[in-house]
């Protein structure tokens, strides 16, 4: 894929690892600089996302089937909403993207499936991975909202070991990620990834 204007950054972390605030949270600072920004997640706000996430409160079907619907939705939430905003040189800021694929699919039907699947997937310019202990990530979690299918003890426990593959498996194919020490305070955590984030939209011209 050729070199589009924007600059793409992905937050990436186990459940409760704090994604959505640090996302949001970077969005708004970016935007207080004078950047042009796209909030987005996965899954996304379309309409594969919306069933995938009524799936996510009802319980998953088959690891096969969700990487299935996760790769469609990552098609065309990057159609949609992804690609066009790069194209007008915003800072697209998404939480969650393949990373999770891989973490939760790859360890049952085989990351190189999980990739194949995902091949059409933009690269980020930057995956920032939030580190936290699971089971404080899942305390966390659990005390904001009602938890879902996926957010289970064992769930999370697996995904730890999933995202460690996975994260190894991106690395091994050119992918930058820096991991960010989410066990400490948020404006920590958020210096942190800026530090990271500022010099690189300094350095496409933003």
């Amino acid at each position: 894929m050729g070199k589009l204007p924007g600059t793409f950054l992905v937050v990436e972390g186990g459940d409760g690892a704090g994604k959505t605030t640090v996302a949001r949270t970077l969005a708004t600072e970016l935007a207080a600089r004078g950047l042009r920004v796209c909030l987005t997640e996965e899954p996304s706000p379309g309409p594969v996302g919306v069933f995938l996430r009524s799936l996510l409160t009802t319980g998953p079907l088959s690891a096969e089937a969700m990487a299935l619907l996760f790769a469609a939705d990552r098609a065309h939430h990057s159609e949609d909403v992804i690609l066009p905003a790069l194209r007008r040189a915003e800072v697209v800021v998404c939480s969650r993207y393949l990373l999770s694929s891989l973490a939760y699919q790859g360890p049952e039907v085989g990351i190189e499936r999980v990739a194949y699947l995902n091949a059409g997937a933009r690269k980020p310019d930057l995956l920032l991975f939030l580190e936290c202990a699971s089971e404080v990530a899942l305390g966390r979690a659990g005390a904001a909202r009602v938890l879902d299918a996926f957010e289970t003890p064992a769930v999370a426990a697996r995904a730890a070991g999933g995202y460690a593959h996975a994260l190894a498996y991106l690395e091994g194919v050119g992918q930058r990620v820096v991991r960010v020490d989410a066990s400490q305070h948020p404006e920590q955590v958020l210096c942190a990834v800026l530090d990271q984030v500022l010099p690189l939209v300094a350095r496409d011209g933003r």
